[in-house]
């Protein structure tokens, strides 16, 4: 009940007109306070192990002025006794309220709890109206009736509500006695009348014209002062609408909903989240047909957005590699390094004693190739791992010059060991 406190509003139907409380709950569902006037209530004293509104309904449906309504009851304990326990006992006849369910139609506000007003003036007032053990007269008066408790300490004995003040102190009385039969006899201690604001008092009889004279009647409440000393107390226009507010946070609170009302109020709901669940539903659909229909199209576009970004980078690829080979055309020309006299220089200068060359072969794109002979085998081979290892830096370090060396022979022919050196660059792809 605490969550319908923060999420509903709270109303009261007075005077034929629909009033809420300013700041309370939004939404369209209504926690709604009726005067006793439009309830059937009465204070029951339930056996020990009784159902409370099974007790109750009986009673309530026989004080019914609409003998064909089945009444809904609904029981809020007062206090408990040794024999069981005190309820207030309260129902809605649906006959009475078509004008309230034509107000709640025009706001657009679906009910969820009715309580009793008076209650909520209660609920307010409770400091000062339950001061001891006394017996004590209330009168609260609203724009429909005039609600009567008696109290016996911090409990009522009787409630009822009057519409016609002609004959109030009878009423008074009946009330007296009704609590004397529910709470044995006690003296009254004091009447409290309670005034909301902007109510306007009642003149008793009325004012009365006579001779064009406007002539002043009695208040209405001074004729009661024969039971009691009177207090009264004046309390803000929307008292009764807070107290019923602090009210709704108790789950076993008063609740007269009839029955059809509050089938109303589940369809209404249930209504409220399929509208809900098919809005998601209808959401998730559109994005499952988004995900459908627009991925593809969306791929479709960052493939064409990839196969542009491929051609271009096939241009530049192809842009970089021709200049790259413009540059290795120019290094190569211009690299006196491998140029014929330093390599034959170069390979003079590792030349062991024992090697004579016979021959030259020289090709600045391929190498070079040497035929020799020599007096022993091992100048041979000692000068093919000198070319193996022959570099483009001074005393050996550098880059290879040649990435393979073939050694063909060495042949004895005339007492000399005859061989050929193929000394190959090293390829761009070696490099």
């Amino acid at each position: 009940m605490k969550q319908t406190q923060e999420t509903c509003q709270i109303a009261a139907f007075t005077g034929g007109m629909l009033s809420r409380l300013e700041g309370v709950g939004s939404g369209n569902e209504v926690v709604l306070g009726l005067p006793l006037s439009r309830l059937i209530v009465k204070m029951i004293a339930v056996p020990k192990e009784t159902d409370a509104v099974e007790f109750a309904k009986p009673i309530l449906q026989k004080m019914c002025p609409f003998p064909d309504d089945d009444l809904t009851v609904s029981c809020e304990t007062v206090r408990e006794t040794a024999d069981g326990c005190v309820v207030i006992a309260a129902a809605m006849p649906e006959s009475s309220a078509d004008d309230i369910g034509e107000a709640l139609d025009a706001a657009k506000l679906n009910v969820t709890r009715i309580d009793a007003l008076v209650l909520g003036f209660l609920r307010g007032l409770w400091p000062e109206i339950s001061q001891g053990d006394g017996r004590r007269l209330v009168l609260i008066r609203d724009a429909d009736c005039l609600s009567i408790i008696v109290m016996d300490g911090d409990g009522p004995s009787a409630i009822r509500a009057v519409t016609e003040l002609d004959d109030l102190r009878r009423e008074v009385m009946l009330s007296l006695l009704e609590a004397e039969d529910f709470g044995g006899a006690r003296g009254l201690l004091e009447i409290v009348v309670v005034e909301p604001e902007g109510l306007e008092k009642d003149a008793g009889e009325g004012a009365g014209e006579g001779d064009g004279e406007v002539v002043e009647k009695k208040d209405t409440f001074e004729q009661l002062s024969v039971f009691a000393p009177m207090r009264r107390i004046q309390v803000g226009a929307q008292a009764a609408l807070m107290g019923i507010a602090e009210r709704c946070a108790e789950p076993d609170g008063l609740n007269a909903l009839p029955e059809s009302w509050r089938e109303v109020l589940e369809e209404t709901r249930f209504k409220a989240k399929l509208v809900k669940y098919l809005a998601v539903a209808g959401g998730l659909w559109l994005l499952v047909m988004g995900v459908l229909f627009g991925v593809p199209v969306a791929y479709g576009f960052m493939t064409d957005y990839q196969k542009g970004l491929s051609k271009q980078h096939v241009r530049q690829y192809r842009e970089v590699k021709n200049m790259k080979a413009k540059v290795d055309l120019i290094r190569k020309y211009s690299d006196h390094a491998r140029g014929a006299l330093e390599i034959m220089k170069a390979i003079s200068d590792r030349l062991p004693e024992e090697i004579t060359l016979s021959s030259w072969n020289y090709k600045r794109d391929g190498g070079v190739v040497i035929v020799g002979d020599s007096d022993t085998a091992e100048a041979v081979y000692k000068l093919k791992d000198k070319m193996d290892e022959m570099s483009d830096g001074e005393d050996g370090e550098g880059e290879r010059i040649f990435g393979v060396v073939n050694l063909k022979g060495p042949n004895i022919s005339k007492g000399k060991q005859h061989f050929e050196l193929d000394c190959q660059y090293k390829g761009e792809e070696e490099e």
